[in-house]
């Protein structure tokens, strides 16, 4: 929709140039389609990782291929409308010699973040270590210009993973090859100061024959952490797990207890907590004769819960791969996976769990995309209302591009069939991370060669499946016999480019009213609309259209409520009271209303209301103080309400 036709065209000519000036602004200071670039430096940035930063926006972490030819750690934090916030392309996290890769990064709780790599600096590629970083708020380094090691034993230490320990500090656990020819688990704590809490170079988590690699790990809620990885003791591949305190102690069975040892191989374990200091698992496995996906819980004493050898989350035709998992906030979990069965391509399904392994969802899992095309490197966060947002990689488009879906507790797709797209611009778009946004959306990131080298960007899709993030916030709220609507925005944008649209249903049609807009600071606007009737209830849709196109916010709704049909003062509650009281009273028509609290001496002690008011139910609070601001003392006192002719006075007991 263009402009209002009722702009003059004085104000139109206008508009163009402050849209002009506008466009560049918003490309600053809001979500530009097909995402905001994180760095654009000379060579690749790539393998994003990003944490919360606790204020609604995120910290991101890449590989960065910026000095000669070796990868550094760098990092960069974008605000909830997608405005960078330190220095342009990113703060070094870690610029030393060698190699460093594998970034992985978690929140410090304080607007900051803890991020480890795999290290190559001292030794070169044959014995990487593990080394660690704190940056602030601002994105300055905590420990020192390049980190700290957290484990630099001989061998070779791998592919790290970390968890925040709930005190500013961290729990990482890796691969490590320093008994020689196969790979065992270790741990290590580390606190918000930089300092290594349990032995020197980790604690063992197993050391079992043969291989164990690729562990990943929960927070137990205790200050610890639930540990899985792939097992390879009796020469096949099984789900061990460990859970380790914050004393670096192990709970369970030395080198951990069998989370599935089923026959054939199980891989690719991912956990979530199970919100009672246990896990809930799943992986790749292979015991049907084909990859299916399999889910066990894991309780904090290290018994397992649910059927020996884990319940089939999906055992579809073909291949089921690739699966992960998050909380449905009540003690279950939703999974995700790429599915072959269609023979032809990997689609995307999900299943939920119940925390008593009862499958809840369509029997092998519900479809959220599939296209016939690939799609690739899925992750999920919860919503927070039960449900999921996931995201992967997609070639419907010829080449790799972003898109995602949101699902609801009941397995139904909120947004459009097979996702929304999040970015599909030319190249390919890669290794998508995602995180919830706290309002039922999230913040992706992922690797883009679309200049021709791979960058890092950041994209935000709201929980409506809407990827420009312009407005904050809206309302609805009766004023008797009228509605305020009010909104907020990111940016600074014209009120002229707002439209108000209302039903009477949810799912009605929308007609465009004809108010006033009114700007009630820089960034909030608000309209009235009088052409209401009491009882009624109405659904607000708010369009802006700017330079960047249409975005509509709603709908919301707000409740009428009826006129009172008599005057009326109710009784106070509480009475007796402290410290404060509440005054209710009906009025029929509009007209000013005096409400005043006598002493039992009859003089006047405050004075709550003295104003013109509409017709409606109306309340006043009274915090046993006066007009003076001084606490009144204990005992009986008078309030009267007056409008027109109508004159009521009822008694409260003040009590100190």
């Amino acid at each position: 929709m263009s402009l209002r036709n009722a702009l003059t065209g004085y104000c139109s000519v206008v508009l163009v140039l402050f849209f002009s000036a506008l466009s560049a602004v918003w490309a600053l200071a809001s979500w530009n389609e097909n995402g905001n670039v994180l760095s654009a430096e000379v060579g690749n940035q790539c393998y994003p990782q990003l944490a919360s930063d606790g204020a609604g926006g995120a910290i991101v972490v890449w590989a960065d291929y910026l000095t000669g030819s070796y990868y550094d750690v760098r990092a960069q934090r974008v605000n909830p409308s997608g405005v960078i916030q330190w220095t342009a392309d990113g703060v070094t996290v870690c610029g030393a010699p060698g190699v460093q890769c594998y970034p992985r990064v978690v929140s410090d709780g304080a607007g900051g973040a803890i991020i480890v790599w795999q290290d190559e600096r001292a030794t070169g590629p044959a014995d990487d270590d593990i080394y660690a970083q704190r940056v602030d708020a601002s994105g300055a380094p905590q420990w020192g210009e390049d980190g700290i090691p957290i484990c630099a034993a001989s061998g070779g230490q791998v592919f790290p993973r970390l968890v925040p320990d709930g005190s500013g500090g961290a729990i990482v656990a890796w691969s490590d090859l320093r008994s020689g020819s196969t790979r065992d688990i270790y741990a290590q704590r580390v606190d918000a100061s930089g300092t290594v809490q349990w032995e020197p170079d980790g604690v063992v988590i197993s050391r079992a024959n043969w291989d164990q690699k690729d562990p990943r790990l929960i927070p137990d809620g205790a200050g610890g952490a639930v540990i899985v990885w792939e097992d390879g003791r009796d020469q096949t591949e099984d789900i061990y797990a460990q859970r380790v305190s914050a004393l670096g102690v192990v709970h369970w069975t030395e080198d951990g207890i069998a989370v599935c040892a089923a026959s054939e191989d199980q891989v690719d374990p991912c956990l979530v907590s199970d919100g009672a200091s246990g896990a809930i698992v799943t992986w790749r496995d292979e015991r049907n004769g084909e990859a299916d996906v399999y889910a066990q819980r894991v309780n904090a004493s290290g018994s397992v819960e649910w059927v020996v050898g884990g319940v089939a989350v999906c055992t579809a035709p073909e291949v089921q791969e690739g699966p992960h998992i998050t909380s449905d906030g009540t003690g279950g979990a939703i999974v995700a996976w790429r599915d072959w069965r269609s023979g032809t391509d990997y689609d995307v399904y999900a299943q939920r769990v119940d925390a008593s392994g009862t499958v809840r969802w369509a029997w092998d899992g519900v479809a959220v995309c599939t296209l016939a095309v690939n799609q690739f490197d899925l992750r999920l966060i919860p919503d927070g209302a039960g449900g999921a947002v996931l995201t992967w990689s997609d070639y419907r488009g010829g080449t790799a591009d972003i898109y995602a879906q949101r699902v609801n507790t009941s397995g139904l797709a909120l947004w459009p069939s097979n996702g929304v797209p999040i970015c599909t611009t030319m190249g390919a778009q890669q290794l998508p991370q995602l995180i919830p946004d706290g309002t039922g959306g999230a913040i992706i990131t992922w690797q883009d060669n679309r200049t021709g080298v791979y960058d890092v960007y950041v994209h935000h899709v709201d929980a409506s499946g809407t990827t420009d993030l312009v407005f904050l916030s809206a309302s609805a709220v009766d004023a008797g016999s009228r509605v305020v609507v009010s909104w907020e925005v990111a940016v600074n944008v014209c009120a002229l480019d707002f439209s108000i649209q209302r039903s009477e249903s949810r799912e009605g049609q929308f007609v465009e009213l004809n108010v006033p807009i009114s700007r009630s600071s820089e960034y909030s606007f608000y309209c009235i609309d009088n052409s209401v009737e009491c009882g009624c209830t109405y659904w607000y849709r708010i369009l802006l259209t700017g330079p960047s196109g249409e975005e509509m916010y709603g709908p919301f709704a707000a409740h009428v409520t009826p006129v009172p049909e008599a005057y009326c003062l109710h009784p106070c509650f509480p009475n007796p009271f402290n410290p404060s009281c509440t005054i209710t009273y009906d009025i029929p028509i509009p007209g000013r209303v005096e409400l005043r609290v006598f002493d039992a001496k009859g003089s006047v002690v405050r004075t709550l209301e003295a104003a013109w008011k509409l017709p409606g139910v109306h309340s006043e609070v009274w915090d046993g103080k006066g007009d003076d601001g001084r606490k009144l003392a204990s005992g009986v006192y008078i309030y009267q309400v007056v409008s027109g002719d109508f004159t009521a006075s009822g008694k409260v007991v003040l009590l100190r």
